[in-house]
């Protein structure tokens, strides 16, 4: 079938803006967003060369989002790429111990049995209690069986937040020197990249319709995606059984 050069132009238009925006809103980018959902040869050119590219567009909430694909080498980050991005993570154990607190983050929002239907927001201090509680959780004598069968160095890990001082309250600043600066930290990479938004007065955390997006159609749209390491991570307990 022929591909018309103006539902080209429109797909690459709508490619370019993810890449640069990581997303877009029917709010925000009202022409392309309805060229996309209201235009089938549009959509399916624009998906293509989408995932020739590495990448995966979900539709949420009026929003369309971009997620790169694992195999992506080119868009997406290796540990060498989050160490010069966050400076401080200078360390692998630093980028491993940030995707336990990421994959805990998950766990906090959403319940074990579904993912569509996510709580509104998480309390800042109720996030580091709910870590803390999961890496009390991890019994020392079962450490090493864990790490080998999850593919995961939980071993490490643990010694990397125990390391991390308590604090009592925020700091300013950008140290990683205690957990609750380590975790904003975390938050702070997230906000940049559209995931999360961390409300500094009320310190609550919300995530956003790309965060949903990416957690949605990985976990649930693709079950085989809802991994042992994700599993072991919400029996470790914690604040999950909040309300939502």
């Amino acid at each position: 079938m022929e591909i018309s050069e103006e539902a080209m132009n429109i797909a690459l238009e709508i490619i370019n803006e993810l890449l640069q925006n990581q997303e877009i809103s029917k709010i925000k980018n009202m022409a392309l967003y309805n060229e996309y959902v209201n235009n089938t040869e549009i959509e399916n050119i624009t998906n293509k060369i989408a995932e020739k590219m590495g990448f995966e567009i979900y539709h949420m909430e009026r929003t369309l989002n971009l997620c790169v694909m694992p195999e992506n080498k080119v868009f997406g980050y290796t540990n060498e790429d989050l160490k010069n991005r966050i400076k401080q993570f200078n360390r692998n154990e630093d980028i491993y111990l940030m995707y336990f607190v990421i994959i805990t983050l998950i766990t906090c929002f959403y319940k074990e049995s579904g993912f569509n239907t996510p709580r509104t927001y998480l309390r800042f201090d109720e996030f580091i209690e709910t870590i803390h509680h999961k890496f009390e959780n991890l019994i020392p004598e079962e450490l090493e069986e864990s790490s080998k069968k999850m593919q995961y160095n939980f071993v490490m890990i643990k010694k990397v937040w125990e390391r991390l001082a308590d604090a009592k309250e925020e700091r300013v600043g950008v140290s990683k020197n205690d957990k609750i600066s380590f975790v904003r930290l975390v938050l702070k990479f997230l906000q940049e990249e559209k995931l999360v938004f961390y409300d500094e007065n009320t310190r609550n955390i919300y995530i956003t319709t790309r965060f949903k997006s990416i957690v949605y159609f990985y976990f649930e749209y693709d079950k085989n995606n809802k991994n042992n390491l994700m599993g072991y991570i919400y029996q470790l307990g914690g604040e999950e059984d909040a309300t939502y």
